[in-house]
């Protein structure tokens, strides 16, 4: 089965008139894993493998990762960084995540973020349109978290502390966390306390078809 990137990589080899030997002699990536690429066996090659081939094919790894047919002068992507994707309750974790091997599943983010950035998948309707369930939601813990961002905000207080993902609004000197969807059930305003926190700010999102 392709996938976005062997078919942004059959496209890039098509436009250089480039076979699957060539390309493996150019990138030093063995041929083998170009075909397991451009078949769709390999979904998510690492970035190693990944900036070889964008050098081989004199492309960007937007042009690989996103859309062939992105122009090469507008990369938009000047810190590339392989983020993971944890879970809602890691996330509410006070541990820093630094033991980046302990996750099996990341996502290159398509905007400058930080270290110890990572990615969350959205859960229920109560960020919709902006935010469907299943997306991939890009967080920085280090961005600041100023009125009127996203974030994913975590209550201490609560007896297993999660994070959820929420606008972050200001009234006077009170602040709240905001549910985005004008239909949804549950409380649209939700007032920050004391015992809440900001797990991160979100940059971007993916959006997988």
């Amino acid at each position: 089965m392709s996938t976005q990137f062997s078919r942004n990589l059959k496209a890039l080899m098509d436009n250089k008139k480039m076979n699957p030997t060539e390309l493996s002699r150019l990138s030093g990536i063995a041929q083998p894993t170009v075909f397991k690429i451009l078949k769709g066996q390999i979904k998510s090659p690492s970035i190693a493998t990944a900036e070889a081939l964008a050098q081989a094919l004199q492309a960007t790894l937007p042009q690989l990762v996103y859309s062939a047919d992105l122009p090469k002068e507008a990369d938009p992507v000047a810190g590339f960084r392989k983020v993971p994707l944890i879970s809602w309750i890691q996330a509410g974790s006070l541990t820093p995540i630094e033991k980046l091997d302990d996750f099996d599943k990341w996502y290159l983010c398509p905007v400058n973020i930080s270290e110890y950035g990572y990615a969350l998948k959205v859960r229920g309707e109560s960020m919709e349109p902006y935010f469907y369930e299943g997306e991939i939601v890009f967080i920085d813990p280090e961005a600041c978290a100023d009125p009127g961002k996203i974030v994913a905000a975590v209550d201490d207080g609560s007896i297993e502390p999660e994070a959820t993902l929420k606008k972050l609004v200001k009234d006077g000197a009170d602040y709240y966390l905001k549910a985005l969807n004008p239909d949804w059930p549950g409380p649209k305003f939700i007032p920050f306390t004391g015992t809440m926190r900001i797990a991160g700010v979100a940059v971007g999102k993916y959006v997988e078809l």
